[in-house]
């Protein structure tokens, strides 16, 4: 390149979906079975997936905890999928089960008001192929309050993407009421729904400046999430 000019880069952020590959503890497992087979005399290669919506790289949509008249995936406007202004936070799990705070969010400054896409490095994509069953359990997760100062303090803010597998601590919501997804996903709070992508990949993004995003899910009539693959742009030199 000539000069300081800068080349860009699509990189994918989503896992790859396949037979067999690990979920959460207790879900389906995910099944890709050939329903016509060249090889046995088809006349082509056709197969089925079957899969749980929030296995794998996923996105969140109000109906997953809101339930009722709350928005499908099929409702959520499309350009709520784009972003011009992601910002990677660096907030490494300190303990297991660690909640991201409002105040590791103000350590962003100016640039924290001006993002469209908050994407959460807790290092966990670190373990996913190493020991799956450590990155599932005991994961890093954003805080209520973290959630409530996002989706009240940053209008910008239509996504929030995170690499654990939820962005909430489970066995904490089932105290508090689910606080931190409904914080997101809730159509009737101010400033719109922010999205939620979670157990994405952030490898492809590490040394990287983020200039982009999107996503064009799956519109699925009046369902909680879809399966999903985040792309994001970047700057290499």
């Amino acid at each position: 390149m000539e000069g300081n000019e800068m080349s860009k880069k699509y990189v994918e952020l989503g896992y790859p979906i396949y037979e067999g590959m690990p979920v959460y503890p207790g879900l389906p497992e995910v099944k890709v079975t050939l329903r016509e087979d060249l090889e046995a005399g088809a006349d082509w290669n056709g197969s089925v997936l079957s899969i749980y919506l929030h296995a794998g790289t996923h996105v969140d949509a109000p109906w997953h905890y809101m339930g009722g008249s709350a928005p499908g995936i099929d409702c959520i406007p499309i350009d709520r999928f784009f972003y011009e202004k992601p910002l990677l936070l660096d907030v490494p799990a300190k303990k297991k089960n660690d909640l991201i705070t409002v105040e590791q969010l103000l350590a962003y400054g100016d640039e924290l008001y001006k993002a469209d896409l908050l994407i959460f490095n807790t290092h966990s994509y670190e373990k996913r192929s190493v020991d799956f069953m450590d990155y599932a359990t005991g994961f890093s997760a954003v805080g209520p309050e973290a959630a409530e100062f996002i989706r009240e303090k940053l209008p910008n803010v239509k996504g929030v993407a995170i690499d654990t597998l939820s962005i909430e601590n489970i066995e904490f919501g089932r105290e508090n009421g689910f606080r931190t997804h409904k914080a997101f996903l809730d159509p009737d709070r101010p400033n719109n729904t922010v999205l939620i992508y979670e157990d994405i990949n952030i490898a492809p993004l590490i040394g990287r400046k983020i200039v982009g995003a999107c996503c064009t899910p799956l519109r699925i009539t009046g369902r909680d999430a879809s399966v999903c693959n985040l792309v994001a742009i970047v700057e290499e030199d």
